[in-house]
């Protein structure tokens, strides 16, 4: 599991958790309070913060998935999801199989 804020900040800021499947609700709440940009969530500078239970209960969904798709799976990747105040929705997603 890769858990990154994306885009530009992921190159720039070499900023990613990582974690091996499967996770808990723990360890996914850990990897996003582990991140470089973890204060862009927080409500930084008046923002809106982020509903992180939403954030870690649509990451620990899509790990669900990933794990009832086999081990003929590749990588299941949600990229971008948006994250603005409580609303999480995954924009685009991409299974690819090995």
């Amino acid at each position: 599991l890769a858990i990154a804020l994306g885009g530009a900040m992921v190159e720039l800021l070499d900023d990613s958790a990582l974690r091996v499947l499967p996770v808990s609700r723990a360890d996914v709440a850990t990897a996003i309070t582990e991140l470089r940009g973890y204060r862009l969530l927080t409500g930084f500078r008046g923002s809106k913060p982020a509903d992180l239970d939403s954030v870690v209960n649509t990451v620990l969904r899509v790990t669900a998935v990933a794990e009832s798709l086999g081990d003929g799976v590749e990588s299941v990747e949600i990229n971008p999801l948006l994250v603005a105040g409580d609303r999480v929705e995954a924009l685009d997603a991409l299974i690819t199989r090995s």
